[in-house]
This record gives C-alpha cells, structure tokens and sequence, in this order.
C-alpha cells in the first residue's frame, strides 16, 4: 500500500510539474475571442460594442504581440471580427453553444482570473484529472503492476498532444478528460444513470458528442436486449433526453448549425454569417471529405490495428461491440467534421481503443510470455 501511495504521489508530482511547463508555453490562438466573448456575451447581453471591446482589450492585455497579430489579422475573417462587432458578435454562436467549457470559463474568472487565463486554467486542470483518470483506468487493467501502471500513465501523459490540448484555447481537452471518466464508470461498472449524466456533461462540452452519446445508448440497448430479450425503455428514455436537450441548445444558442459550421471550416470563412448563405453542393462535400481522408493515414492505421487486435482478443459479443463502437465514431466524427489536420479530434478515442485493447489483452490472452508481462 505504501509502495502504491508513494508512486501516485510522484506520479502526481510529475504530472504538476508538466502542467507549470504547459502554463509557461501558453498558447493564444483565434479561438480564444469566441470563447472570451462567449462569457461576456452573458454578462452584457446585447450589448455587442462593449463585448467586443472587452473582448479584444483582455486578450491584447496578455498575449504577446505576434500571437494577438495572428488572432487579429491571420486572415481577412478574423479581421472583420476584431473591426466590427456585428461581425464578431455572429461568431459567437459557435462558441456559446459549449456551455459547460463556457460555464467553466465564466467560474474561474468570477474567483478573480483574467478571461484569458481562465481558459488556460480550465484547461490545465482538466489535463491534470486526464491524467489521473489515465493512471486509475490504468490501475484498474493492471492491479498488479504498479510500475507499469505508472510508466505507462507517464508515457501517455507527457505524449506532445496531450500538452497541446492544455494550452489550446478550445474545449477539446475538458472533453477528453469527461470522457476518460466516462471510461472509467464503464470499467468500474457503475450505475448507467451515472454514465448517461457524464455524456449529458460530453454534450454540453461540445455537442457534436450527441454522436457517442446516442450511439453508446444503443450499444447498451443491443447488449440489454441480447441478455433479457426485452427492449430497455429506460435506455431509450436517455437517448430521447440527449436529442431533446441537443435541440434546445441548438435553438437557445442559435447555433447557425452544420451546413454554416462545413461552409465556413472547409469552403470560405463569412466574414458576416447573416449577409451570406453556406451554400456548397454534395459534390462539394465529398471532395473535401474524401480529399481530406487521404490525409488521415495515422489515425487509419492506429485506429485500425487497434480494432482488429481487439476483435482478435475479445471473446464475447459485448466485447467486439465496444471495440467497434469506438472505431465507429472515429470515422463519424470525421465525416461530420473532415478536419484531417486536427489529431486532437480523434486522439480520445484512440487512447481508448488502447485502453480497450489492453484490458481484452489482460482478460482473454493465453500467451505465458506477455501474460507474466501484463498480469
């Protein structure tokens, strides 16, 4: 026990010092007005002049000058918003729609912090309880090998990408660590009340989330079904909840919604939403989504080696199932948003996907050699 305390204790000495690094390393991109705006867009509803004002003047405050140039002048878009409010103010729908990061945001500037910092320090904290939720999924998969729980914990903590969602100001991170702690309820078996809460959390974090929410409900539906035979009203009860509470958002925030969200990420950035409709073709979306799958040969292979390992290994229906859910919104998330660029939006599921694999390892492998290795 001893032994276990003092390992976690360095491990969480470890983690702290690699988030100090991250605080020194901060990062101020283009993001960081929507978010900002977002939360003094509830603090001077309708007043967009002051919000925009606000907005600018605190981050100009702390970034340095070639960080702020490139949030102000990195294109013609990003221009617009930084001389016109109305312009400015139209973004921000993009943004508000995250209410829990936002909410976050909003607690940690009421305690006292610049706006600005506040992302930082949601994000910080949300990458130290990642790493805490990594060693204690890890934990529970290898109850036996503290040092290899602590090695492998370390390893995937001080990964590159893991600190570039500590300093990125987006809610990619937040996300990230609520979903390991989803992870974590899964393995630990805990009430699906418990576990549809969290996925409420993942859908006000980011609400394109609704896509692993929606389709892990029906995993629990099919393993539910093939056990008792009879449909789970209760599950179907959660899943019609996260729609309802998906579509309030939407309309609350007046979110302009997927066609303005592709128009804008992958067409053209409008510099003012209202004075121009995201108008693109089918044709259209497939050269940008199948263009940019080509650039998705990291995350295919991965992905994929990780999959079918755990196919191989998994024994039970429910355990190739969840191997193929996880592999599944991979590729969702990817033809709903095609930023193949953007690791950072298929990085959680991956850590999963090895997660996944080394408990079906542990569990089913009857090879002696790696069996004295893992457990």
């Amino acid at each position: 026990m001893k032994k276990s305390q003092g390992i976690f204790t360095l491990l969480v000495l470890i983690f702290g010092w690699s988030i100090c690094k991250n605080y020194e390393n901060r990062n101020y991109d283009w993001d960081l007005p929507g978010y900002v705006g977002s939360v003094l867009a509830a603090e001077f509803p309708g007043n967009f002049d002051k919000v925009h004002q606000l907005t600018f003047q605190s981050i100009k405050q702390e970034a340095p000058e070639s960080e702020f140039t490139n949030i102000i002048k990195g294109n013609n878009a990003r221009q617009s918003y930084y001389e016109n409010a109305q312009s400015f103010s139209e973004q921000l729908p993009y943004y508000r729609v995250k209410v829990l990061f936002v909410a976050a945001i909003d607690f940690f500037y009421k305690l006292g912090f610049s706006l600005p910092k506040s992302v930082l320090i949601t994000n910080l904290l949300s990458c130290f309880l990642a790493g805490i939720f990594v060693f204690l999924i890890l934990g529970h998969i290898f109850p036996q090998r503290v040092w290899l729980v602590f090695s492998l914990s370390l390893v995937i903590f001080l990964l590159p990408l893991f600190s570039d969602l500590a300093i990125a100001p987006n809610p990619d991170m937040f996300g990230f660590m609520v979903l390991l702690a989803f992870f974590y309820a899964y393995l630990k078996k805990y009430p699906l009340l418990l576990r549809f809460l969290l996925m409420v959390c993942l859908v006000l974090i980011r609400t394109d989330y609704l896509i692993f929410g929606l389709s892990y409900l029906f995993f629990e539906l099919l393993v539910n079904y093939s056990k008792s035979k009879k449909v789970d009203l209760k599950i179907i009860g959660y899943s019609l909840i996260l729609f309802a509470m998906y579509f309030s958002l939407i309309k609350f925030y007046h979110y302009p919604g997927w066609k303005d969200l592709f128009y804008d990420s992958f067409i053209s950035r409008r510099n003012f939403i209202s004075k121009q409709n995201p108008d693109f073709t089918w044709r259209d979306y497939i050269n940008v989504a199948f263009g940019n799958l080509l650039n998705m040969k990291k995350v295919i292979l991965s992905s994929s080696i990780l999959m079918i390992a755990s196919l191989y290994l998994g024994k039970k229906k429910e355990e190739k199932l969840f191997a193929i859910l996880l592999f599944v919104n991979i590729y969702m998330k990817f033809f709903l948003f095609p930023a193949a660029g953007q690791f950072r939006f298929f990085f959680p599921f991956i850590i999963l996907q090895l997660f996944w694999m080394f408990i079906l390892m542990q569990k089913n492998l009857n090879n002696k050699s790696l069996k004295t290795v893992f457990g």
